[in-house]
């Protein structure tokens, strides 16, 4: 049996914590029980805080750890669910709590995170170099606290050097699935998916995201050239002709459009129509030819290949997910 320590914090969301009890302690039970065979739980479950107190997250809602962190000496692994949805809240974590983590990091213990609780981890230090991913919403803020961080927000779940990270929501049910089968192998998690009715193989975050262009970067000229993008998108236009609309050359408003916003005019322009295109397979019942052709695309192969790649999917497959209504 592996021991697993879920450490709590005073803003961590309970339905993380939850979810991680629940389909833990239902890995070698529930189904093994619903078939009329041995039961046999895989898993050694405790909560833990920093100073093992019970936390209140609501009037009615209270949860009393196991035990503080202190009393930890040994475990296989320690999952740390959300730390919450307030940007403000996330961090500066109290050093003994970072410090409790790269210990146990040092000793090979593994370690979990998913969402915002991933930033828990960066400030251990313990992510410095690695791969990592979270919540999509808050991958901009990540980079900008963590830049020794290799941030991958399209994957769902990450691994590297004993340490495991996934992204917001029900993700973290995923990590969940991922960890059992990485104990117990894919027939147990296979067995748990089922019996909670969850699908498996959901490898990527960014059909889930959206886009949400930077505007607060100070460069009045690149939010002008922004706004008009913005507006013309779906039409065909020149970047010679925007860069003079804004008073640069070309080459000076393509660096400057990078810096500003992250992305090339191009691949910003791509973004945008995309955008476009997923609002209207949600809510449309028009052809995918259609929609490319709304957008921006006369190529609908072209149109596709452009989808994919900044989705992660196909246009069809996206309609399929969240416009339930389509036929």
């Amino acid at each position: 049996m592996k021991k697993i320590s879920i450490l709590i914090l005073e803003q961590s969301l309970p339905s993380g914590i939850v979810s991680f009890v629940d389909v833990l302690k239902m890995a070698g039970a529930v189904w093994d029980k619903s078939k009329g065979f041995t039961v046999n739980p895989l898993f050694d479950l405790e909560i833990v805080s920093i100073d093992g107190k019970p936390i209140h997250y609501s009037r009615s809602l209270e949860i009393k750890p196991d035990n503080p962190i202190s009393e930890v000496e040994n475990t296989d692994l320690i999952m740390v669910p959300s730390s919450g949805y307030d940007i403000s809240t996330l961090g500066p974590y109290p050093g003994e709590m970072t410090d409790w983590l790269a210990h146990h990091h040092d000793k090979g213990t593994r370690i979990a995170a998913g969402c915002t609780g991933v930033f828990l981890l960066a400030e251990a230090g313990i992510l410095d170099g690695k791969v990592a991913t979270t919540h999509w919403g808050y991958v901009d803020l990540f980079r900008q606290r963590y830049p020794q961080i290799l941030m991958n927000p399209d994957q769902m779940i990450t691994g590297e050097d004993n340490i495991f990270c996934a992204g917001g929501g029900s993700a973290g049910i995923d990590l969940c699935l991922f960890l059992i089968e990485e104990y117990w192998g894919r027939k147990v998690a296979n067995r748990c998916a089922k019996i909670l009715l969850l699908e498996r193989g959901r490898d990527i975050q960014p059909s889930f995201a959206g886009f949400y262009p930077a505007k607060n970067h100070q460069d009045t000229q690149i939010v002008k050239a922004q706004n008009w993008i913005e507006t013309h998108s779906s039409h065909a236009f020149c970047l010679d002709d925007l860069a003079s609309l804004v008073g640069m050359g070309l080459r000076n408003f393509k660096r400057r459009f990078k810096n500003a916003t992250g992305d090339s005019p191009l691949v910003y322009v791509q973004k945008l129509r995309v955008e476009s295109a997923k609002t209207m397979l949600e809510k449309k019942s028009i052809g995918i030819e259609e929609v490319a052709s709304q957008v921006g695309y006369d190529d609908i192969g072209f149109f596709r290949k452009v989808f994919a790649r900044h989705v992660g999917i196909s246009p069809s497959l996206y309609r399929q997910k969240f416009n339930r209504h389509f036929i």
